[in-house]
């Protein structure tokens, strides 16, 4: 028997859906009545973006998730082969409301979302942004909590811890024989838009994890910055590392740095590295694959 409070939350629910399909949002036909958790207890879950497409479907069960993101089967999901077969949608409030999930995950997306997720008193578990192992295990453990699969999540981490230290050290050793013939390599990364990775950015740390130096840095650039064309010409990079080229979805405009006829020269005389878009697309755990791939390339291609 449904209680008063149900039927109310029920009432409120449908009327805002009815306001936001009026304008202009429309149902999927998967969006059906609430799920109250899996057979087996655990809650259920919908993300808003696809970095918390990933965080989901690296932690919960297959049964535990309500929709994904569009994204989630896209070139640049890591975890692509697994979101295939499972619901997708648009990651609008209505689609939100109507699917009633006991929690929903976020990474970037669906801020204007949080007010009236609250009011329908919809748990909502938020990754944090930021670089380095440490903001990602608690992300980990975080998103882990909330879909009750914390003892994944810390399996999870061992492994990713154990693989980053075991790269720590290769590199060191790498270092140390390096600095007897002569400088590291320098890298400078590269993506279709003209723009390259600074430091502060989980992409820079990436590279360097990898075994080389990295050429933002040297340049002072913070963050996500335009290519700086002049000091790459004058001081070309020893590797290029790109990403996101081989992507249909993403446009490049005819203004962009990336275009330049010194950056085309670049990238066809000087050894590059392509890393697939799915590894660098957000800070997840799997940014040690994104680190053993680079290392796995350079080795081939110095030899």
């Amino acid at each position: 028997m449904k209680t008063a409070a149900t039927i109310v939350f029920n009432m409120f629910r449908l009327s805002v859906a009815a306001v936001l399909f009026s304008a202009g949002f429309s149902t999927l036909s998967y969006a059906q009545e609430p799920l109250q958790n899996t057979p087996h207890g655990k809650p259920m879950a919908v993300s808003l973006d696809y970095c918390a497409d990933q965080f989901i479907l690296s932690l919960a069960d297959r049964d535990q998730i309500m929709a994904l993101t569009t994204e989630a089967i896209e070139s640049h999901s890591f975890y692509q082969k697994q979101a295939r077969g499972l619901p997708l949608y648009r990651a609008t409030a209505e689609e939100v409301l109507q699917m009633a999930p006991d929690v929903v995950i976020r990474n970037w997306g669906g801020t204007k979302m949080l007010p009236l997720l609250a009011r329908a008193n919809i748990p909502v578990a938020s990754s944090t942004y930021g670089i380095g192992p440490q903001v990602l295990y608690q992300n980990m453990r975080v998103i882990g909590a909330a879909l009750d699969q914390g003892e994944r999540a810390e399996k999870l981490i061992r492994d990713h811890q154990v693989r980053w230290a075991a790269l720590e050290k290769k590199v060191a050793q790498e270092n140390k024989m390096t600095l007897a013939k002569g400088r590291k390599l320098h890298a400078a990364y590269i993506a279709p838009g003209g723009i390259t990775a600074g430091k502060n950015t989980f992409v820079n740390d990436i590279i360097k994890l990898a075994g080389l130096a990295s050429l933002s840095e040297e340049f002072g650039l913070v963050g996500w910055q335009p290519l700086p064309l002049e000091a790459l010409v004058q001081n070309p990079p020893d590797i290029i590392i790109g990403s996101f080229f081989n992507q249909k979805n993403i446009h490049v405009s005819q203004w962009s740095l990336a275009r330049h006829g010194k950056i085309r020269e670049m990238l066809n005389t000087i050894p590059t590295i392509i890393v697939p878009g799915r590894y660098l697309s957000c800070n997840g755990i799997f940014s040690v694959d994104a680190a053993e791939f680079i290392q796995s390339k350079l080795e081939t291609l110095i030899k």
